[in-house]
């Protein structure tokens, strides 16, 4: 257990290191299940944490840069009624952005693991 909170820890720090390339969640999974090796369900697991592990920093930037964001005119004005539910969609795509990706990362470090010869061990590499 403690090797794989390790690995999603370092799948984490992937993702928000990279978190100025798009789609960087699907590195830091995938970073996070080829270190750990296993099927494809431990990829899965793997990625999944990794993606909540880099959540929680990422969303401490995100709402501050909602909220002012919404102050300059784009996207809805904080008082508007509609603002609750524009909050919760938003949060939805971030959540499927950051996580869902990052699980998706981990299926991809399984197959690449399993199917290619490249070394992608994260402590050659740190």
């Amino acid at each position: 257990m403690r090797e794989s909170v390790t690995n999603a820890g370092i799948g984490a720090l992937v993702t928000i290191a990279l978190s100025f390339v798009p789609f960087s969640s699907v590195a830091g999974g995938a970073v996070a299940a080829a270190n750990q090796g296993g099927c494809y369900r431990t990829g899965l697991w793997l990625g999944t944490l990794a993606g909540v592990c880099a959540m929680v920093p990422l969303l401490a930037l995100f709402i501050p840069a909602l909220y002012i964001a919404g102050l300059l005119g784009f996207g809805i004005p904080p008082g508007a009624p509609g603002y609750d539910l524009f909050l919760a969609l938003v949060f939805i795509f971030f959540l499927l952005y950051t996580v869902g990706l990052s699980a998706l990362g981990g299926l991809g470090g399984v197959w690449i693991v399993g199917h290619t010869d490249w070394n992608l061990d994260a402590d050659r590499w740190l």
